[in-house]
């Protein structure tokens, strides 16, 4: 539906709900953040709210609440509702991490202050207004709680994650030296795998265009750099069992106008086998079998 007539639509039934006007429109979220700025910039367009104090980073914060919209994780939902509503200000480790992973979500970085109060101000009232109405659309459809894989790394067991959330999860305050599908985390003795099964040539150089699919639903194969060899410490990392390695899974890098597509968080792996080098096959045993659906992109 064009924007215009989108706006058309709120304008007649006036100052309702986000939920109330997907309801009575038959329409999805994705309908309002697909290359556009979300809820409240509908609003405004449709005279309902006033004109944003900073125009250029609302219409950044707007793109960015639209590249939340997989989020599907409870325990993450249920803490981002408090802390918009209540305002809490002593959280635990963990919940310290799942405020990161919002940080990382709005604004690209993570800061050193732990106050949620502080954190979320940086929202005007009205994209506060629209995130939390987000989160309880959001909430409707969430994975049934899970227990923790981990007592502080807040990842949920084939939940979806963006690359930079993922990161937060892990206790990264800075992402951009990331470039590379792998990073070991010495905090956690952690080697993470962040794995796109369609590598379009267009988009991956020729020494990129690595062999990864799952074998099967709790087995999976995964080439290393191109540079690696056997005797590396990275690859006795892995050989070895010294880290444990977390699997992050999507099925391409294709952005659909809502920002790089999220991954499902796989889970641990267990070593198998390897052979070869430069780079390295490596079959790995997943903890946890992969659901029906990513098996169905993932395998070969």
């Amino acid at each position: 539906m064009k924007w215009q007539d989108l706006v058309r639509e709120l304008r007649q039934r006036g100052d309702i709900t986000l939920p109330r006007f997907l309801g009575e429109t038959g329409l999805e979220l994705e309908d309002l953040y697909r290359h556009r700025e979300g809820w409240t910039a509908l609003r405004r367009a449709a005279g309902l709210e006033g004109p944003a104090a900073d125009a250029a980073a609302d219409k950044r914060l707007g793109r960015s609440l639209g590249r939340m919209l997989h989020i599907n994780d409870t325990e993450r939902l249920d803490f981002l509702h408090a802390a918009l509503n209540s305002g809490g200000h002593v959280i635990s480790a963990r919940q310290y991490r799942l405020l990161a992973m919002t940080e990382a979500a709005l604004w690209g970085s993570v800061d050193s202050c732990v106050d949620i109060t502080a954190r979320l101000t940086r929202l005007n009232g009205a994209r506060a207004a629209e995130l939390t109405q987000l989160v309880e659309i959001l909430q409707t459809t969430a994975l049934d709680p899970a227990p923790p894989l981990d007592p502080v790394v807040p990842l949920r067991l084939h939940a979806h994650y963006s690359k930079n959330e993922t990161l937060a999860a892990f206790g990264l305050h800075s992402f951009e030296h990331m470039r590379q599908g792998v990073l070991y985390v010495p905090a956690h003795k952690a080697d993470l795998f962040f794995v796109t099964i369609d590598k379009a040539e267009n988009q991956y150089s020729k020494t990129t265009l690595y062999n990864d699919y799952a074998i099967n639903k709790d087995r999976f194969h995964w080439e290393s750099q191109s540079t690696l060899h056997a005797d590396a410490p990275t690859a006795h990392r892995y050989i070895g069992g010294q880290s444990t390695v977390h699997l992050m899974l999507r099925p391409s890098k294709r952005d659909t106008g809502l920002g790089a597509p999220p991954y499902v968080y796989a889970g641990p792996m267990r070593y198998i086998s390897h052979n070869g080098e430069r780079p390295i096959r490596f079959v790995w045993r997943l903890t946890h079998p992969l659901p029906p659906e990513v098996f169905q992109y993932a395998a070969r």
